[in-house]
């Protein structure tokens, strides 16, 4: 599989987390693996045949050419490729949508609609400057263009949008306490925004960074034992570790095999 992966210009940093796209030619063959609980927030833009989704255990769709995928808290969707595959993705910051269009995040969780449902005329809009790009440079400069354009309707970064990419970028677990304290809002004020900016509470969100990171450790190293890679993230114990598991994958570690060894991550 091709990768291609960028950062976005540092102005647009507190949006934009990376730009990322993959190509291969699988014919008949079939790349499968399921979606366990993550943090991110990802507008996709597909330039040759799309993913199937299957929901809940349901029949596989085809997805729409240009969707935006919200924070998943759960193991819901279990994604299929096939065919020529050549995908374009953008990775939000956690508050970025909301900072972008003003979407309330928690109406994106668990949730992949088409970016036309959540974006309008403007997820057409980024969607043809994608397409017509003839390269992956091109299509980021694209996109900065875009993200811009929409910044200058909208207003300066804000407490929610600096906690929660913390959160995101340190390697230790952030106290939630010293979040609030530096935001500036009260705990209860604190609750609601992140719920609405980010998609989730605060405690949720950041477990599910922690799982995020588990399961890239395990996928980047893979004859680490789960044992070490829980010690290594700050888990309490291996039991932790075995309860988050199935809250956030349905599994226990054991039974993270099979298309678990297919998953990957947004710029991971």
């Amino acid at each position: 599989m091709d990768i291609k992966r960028a950062l976005p210009h540092p102005q647009l940093r507190g949006v934009l987390r990376a730009f990322e796209e993959r190509r291969v030619e699988l014919g008949s063959a079939v790349l499968a693996w399921p979606v366990a609980a993550r943090p991110h927030q990802i507008l996709i833009v597909h330039l040759a045949d799309p993913y199937r989704v299957r929901i809940d255990g349901g029949r596989a769709n085809a997805t729409p050419d240009t969707s935006i995928v919200g924070p998943q808290t759960y193991r819901r969707a279990h994604v299929c490729l096939s065919g020529s595959i050549h995908v374009f993705s953008i990775l939000f910051q956690p508050a970025g949508l909301n900072r972008l269009a003003g979407i309330d995040m928690a109406s994106l969780v668990n949730q992949d609609p088409a970016a036309s449902d959540v974006l309008g005329k403007s997820a057409t809009a980024v969607g043809d400057a994608v397409r017509l790009a003839p390269d992956f440079d091109l299509r980021v400069a694209a996109v900065e263009r875009w993200v811009e354009t929409m910044l200058e309707k909208r207003g300066p970064d804000c407490a929610i949008g600096v906690a929660s990419r913390r959160m995101i970028a340190v390697r230790d677990r952030s106290r939630i306490g010293d979040l609030v304290a530096n935001s500036g809002l009260s705990p209860s004020q604190f609750q609601r925004r992140f719920a609405t900016q980010v998609g989730m509470k605060p405690k949720l969100f950041a477990r599910t960074i922690w799982f995020d990171r588990a399961l890239i450790a395990r996928r980047d190293a893979p004859h680490r034992t789960w044992t070490d890679i829980a010690h290594e993230l700050g888990y309490f114990d291996q039991a932790h570790f075995i309860h988050e598991c199935r809250v956030f994958a349905g599994l226990p570690p054991t039974g993270l095999v099979g298309d678990w060894d297919n998953i990957f991550f947004p710029g991971g």
